[in-house]
């Protein structure tokens, strides 16, 4: 296939292109800052700078068999400020509607779109596992994902196939939640995030891509995904598990009231938790390499 990927050089992007790659399939990866995008040595890929997407369309949209979307500034890289909250809403949202504005016009438009999303989408944590036809819940990041949702959404009346993939935490050992909590555990100072007992989605990085290419080829596939594992754990599992994985101990929490302090309203995110079940892949036959945690981070740092 040719594919474009919108933010293919951050952390899931670019494995995502590797991946592609690696598949023999086309890949164009769409770029605010293309001097900077980890170009490698292969010929079935290409960059193209964002800014000049409109002198160049055609050239790029036109005829591709799909899009996918992971452009969007990092959710947990700052405190949540007005000002970073408007950076995360125009990065995903206004981002968004450029890119289905782009496919509205093309000749010849992509068959599907894969839209990144989050499970932030469902609010905090409700004691009720969440599935793709649960409501949307309250709060910062649940708004932002129904309005991210919504503008990928309109692809559909130009007769795109789209999917919004719901990501829980993303288990990689290069980026994401992974790269900074694993530091306090080396240093023999990690421990649970209090309370504790709030409940983590998550899904190991290899099945996130596993999954799109799945996406790719399964044409009944179509509107929100839950991508997230089968196995939801606890807080204090999780960081039980990530010590063993790195051979230290899971001791010291940390308590809530100083994340506040740190984090802010940001901080609702990492002490609210969430369950969700990925419901429609299961049904449809999606199989994951890694549907325990114990063997996930086993994966990522066995060799660390």
């Amino acid at each position: 296939m040719k594919i474009i990927v919108a933010g293919g050089t951050g952390f899931i992007g670019h494995h995502v292109c590797q991946t592609l790659i690696e598949n023999q399939h086309e890949v164009t990866v769409l770029s605010r800052n293309p001097a900077q995008a980890r170009t490698g040595s292969s010929q079935k890929l290409s960059i193209v700078d964002w800014n000049t997407l409109s002198n160049r369309m055609e050239q790029t949209i036109g005829g591709v068999d799909a899009f996918i979307n992971l452009a969007g500034a990092p959710i947990a890289d700052a405190r949540w400020t007005s000002s970073r909250k408007q950076l995360l809403i125009n990065s995903r949202v206004e981002a968004t509607r450029q890119l289905v504005m782009a496919i509205g016009s093309a000749s010849i438009k992509p068959k599907v779109l894969i839209n990144a999303s989050g499970i932030g989408i469902y609010g905090a944590d409700t004691g009720v596992m969440m599935t793709e036809s649960s409501p949307p819940g309250e709060g910062f990041l649940a708004e932002l994902s129904r309005k991210w949702e919504r503008e990928a959404n309109r692809a559909s009346e130009y007769g795109v196939r789209v999917i919004c993939l719901r990501m829980g935490m993303v288990l990689g050992s290069d980026g994401g939640a992974l790269r900074k909590m694993k530091t306090p555990f080396k240093l023999f100072v990690g421990g649970p995030i209090a309370p504790g007992t709030q409940q983590i989605s998550w899904i190991h990085l290899e099945d996130l891509v596993r999954l799109m290419t799945w996406i790719l080829n399964h044409s009944s596939v179509s509107g929100p995904i839950n991508a997230v594992a089968p196995q939801v754990v606890t807080m204090s599992e999780f960081c039980n598990r990530l010590g063993e994985a790195l051979n230290r101990p899971s001791w010291l929490p940390v308590p809530a009231f100083a994340l506040d302090v740190l984090l802010g309203e940001m901080a609702d995110m990492l002490t609210t938790g969430q369950q969700v079940a990925p419901q429609a892949i299961t049904q449809e036959g999606f199989s994951f390499k890694y549907p325990n945690l114990k063997e996930a981070l086993h994966s990522l740092f066995v060799n660390q």
